[in-house]
């Protein structure tokens, strides 16, 4: 045989599969060539794709990256020859565990001289693809009927994907023939079907892409090419998962944890509302009362704790684009983009741009939302009081029953290393800091509110952090993009899951919402301080909502509190579980990513629920909640 450099390095892979795949074991080998092959655990399918001789064909490539199995070479000399022979030890490996049966797919472009199925520019781009298959001895109709439907699902710029099936069985495209040859194939028990791309990513001339196309087309395709090895897998292996999300990537890289540490190391390095709130309440309550409640002393804050300009440059310097899982990248491309506007915040902190800023991050109040608003103002009376709670308590002895409720945590997982502090000076309420409960050394808690609060702020935020802490992603502690409107609005319903939501608390939220309305609507200080007055707040009252709105420059982010209580009474009264809502630290809409990566093994279920869950009345409420409670029934 000879011993040529191909050979060699064609053998050396070839033995890695048999022994590292017959093992359960993963494998990652660079391709001469700008290849590589990666098998993330035995299945009995493979992506595949090989570059044209005759033509340039960037980002084409990329399409198979996003399978757990996947192998993609250059047009260089033997490459293809290189990966026949890879793909036939790895389905020879591999099909005795799975019925003998194995799938190949094909993916390759549009050459120039096929006409495209349907029109397409660069102002419409139009998503279309033909399949081929060649399957002796095997019935892939049903394989070609399901990922036909799949791809129809594709869209992009509002453009659903035109499909054709080539009926021809030996028609393929130019040079994408099959891999291997109708005799390997039924020894082998395999079939191949090819996926023709139309290529809108491509710019003109063929060099270079357009990158959010891809991005979005390299997603939608990935969806669609694992619900066809999910239907192939049930009807004809062994092998039965879960559902189509169980057949994605579980080995996660080196290069997804270092975007991820880097990304936990921007995201760490400031506290927002730390930074955000004024820390000279008292002399403003103060001055704004002296003036008869006409003129708003100017707010002072700590000095920033970093550059925005640096935190940024670091920032963008973090490699998302070496992240091929395009769920974690999805992700992760969120997240610095939350960063990216929360530092410009940081940067224009008591400006009028602050405003601006605040609304990209948090949102408007849509008309939804402020009628709600309204409606628990009028409808639930100034005067209205909750059942007699025996006044308040001392604020370090809420501390000692902080620290009690921690120590629960503690005795299930020993990572938890949450503290209490009680600040003197601090100037807002009670607040969660990276795994800390921060109490205001002035703050007079009633005590039937203590166990509401103490659900709230650590049955919720410290719960979600340390279920994050757990995992091996850090943004589940430090928190997904948006992740702060659902955290709030599951912290507000432990306030009522624990009996502890009363007629104030409810106003107060409500109030929260029309005051941020106004503020962006170009109300001032002032004109929010008397709104909320007429609305039957007191002065301290309606000052203290105020500040919290206008700190910053205009932090509409309290509008959160009640679009997150009202979106998670939505999705209990739906159906949704309970348990995802606590893995860590995310927002409604990835709920179904968390279940995806649940699925894939790369998440775990939460280290643990909070406590109150497992209280008998809690488990009556949720299911009240579960039947269509409304919110202001939450006061019952």
């Amino acid at each position: 045989m000879p011993t040529n450099g191909l050979t060699t390095t064609t053998e050396a892979i070839a033995d890695a599969i048999r022994q590292r795949v017959a093992e359960g074991a993963p494998v990652r080998r660079r391709l001469p060539g700008r290849g590589r092959l990666h098998v993330d655990r035995p299945l009995p399918f493979i992506a595949i794709y090989v570059e044209p001789d005759d033509r340039s064909d960037p980002g084409t490539n990329q399409l198979v990256t996003t399978e757990a199995s996947y192998l993609y070479t250059s047009a260089a000399k033997g490459s293809r020859k290189r990966a026949a022979t890879l793909v036939r030890v790895l389905a020879e490996t591999v099909r005795p565990s799975f019925g003998n049966q194995f799938l190949i797919v094909a993916v390759c472009s549009r050459p120039p001289e096929h006409p495209p199925i349907v029109e397409s520019s660069l102002e419409h781009p139009a998503p279309a693809f033909r399949l081929f298959s060649s399957a002796p001895d095997y019935d892939i109709d049903s394989i070609i009927e399901v990922l036909e439907r799949h791809l129809k699902a594709v869209e992009i710029s509002e453009r659903r994907a035109a499909v054709e099936v080539v009926q021809n069985s030996g028609e393929f495209p130019h040079r994408d023939r099959p891999l291997l040859k109708n005799a390997v194939l039924r020894e082998l028990g395999c079939a191949q079907i090819t996926i023709e791309v139309e290529p809108i990513y491509q710019k003109a001339g063929g060099n270079d892409v357009y990158p959010a196309v891809l991005k979005s087309l390299r997603r939608q395709l990935g969806r669609a090419l694992k619900h066809a090895f999910f239907h192939f897998a049930e009807r004809d292996t062994s092998l039965h998962p879960k559902d189509f999300h169980s057949l994605g990537r579980r080995a996660v890289v080196k290069a997804v944890w270092d975007v991820d540490a880097r990304l936990d190391e921007v995201a760490s390095g400031f506290d927002l509302l730390l930074e955000v709130n004024p820390i000279n309440t008292e002399a403003v309550w103060n001055g704004f009362r002296r003036s008869g409640f006409e003129k708003v002393p100017p707010f002072r804050y700590r000095p920033l704790s970093i550059d925005p300009v640096l935190a940024k440059r670091k920032l963008y310097s973090i490699p998302l684009e070496r992240i091929e899982d395009p769920t974690i990248s999805f992700l992760f491309s969120q997240k610095q983009d939350e960063l990216d506007r929360q530092l410009t915040m940081l940067h224009d902190r008591g400006t009028p741009r602050f405003l601006l800023g605040s609304i990209q991050v948090y949102g408007r109040v849509s008309k939804q939302l402020l009628r709600s608003a309204e409606e628990i103002l009028e409808q639930i009376s100034s005067t209205a009081r909750a059942p007699s709670g025996g006044g308040t308590i001392p604020v370090e002895e809420f501390a000692e029953r902080a620290r009690e409720e921690i120590a629960h945590y503690r005795r299930i997982w020993d990572g938890v290393d949450a503290t209490v502090e009680v600040i003197p000076g601090m100037s807002s309420g009670l607040m969660v800091s990276k795994g800390r409960l921060l109490i205001p050394s002035r703050s007079r808690i009633s005590v039937n509110r203590v166990d509401a609060l103490i659900q709230h702020e650590i049955g919720t935020h410290l719960v979600t952090y340390f279920n994050g802490k757990a995992q091996r992603f850090t943004q589940l502690r430090s928190g997904f993009a948006g992740y702060e409107e659902l955290q709030e609005g599951i912290a507000v319903l432990a306030e009522y899951l624990a009996g502890g939501m009363t007629p104030a608390r409810l106003r107060t939220l409500a109030a929260r919402v029309v005051g941020v309305d106004a503020a962006i609507k170009g109300a001032s200080f002032v004109d929010v301080f008397r709104l909320l007055c007429r609305y039957g707040f007191s002065r301290q009252q309606a000052f203290n909502i105020t500040i919290r709105i206008y700190r910053g420059g205009g932090l509409v982010k309290d509008c959160i509190y009640l679009r997150g209580l009202l979106t998670v009474l939505e999705y209990l009264r739906k159906g949704g579980e309970f348990e995802p809502l606590f893995v860590g630290k995310i927002a409604a809409k990835h709920i179904p990513i968390v279940r995806e990566l649940q699925s894939r093994k790369v998440l775990d279920a939460p280290k643990f629920l909070p406590r109150f869950v497992g209280r008998e009345a809690c488990q009556e409420r949720l299911e009240l909640v579960r039947r269509g409670l409304n919110v202001y029934e939450l006061l019952d």
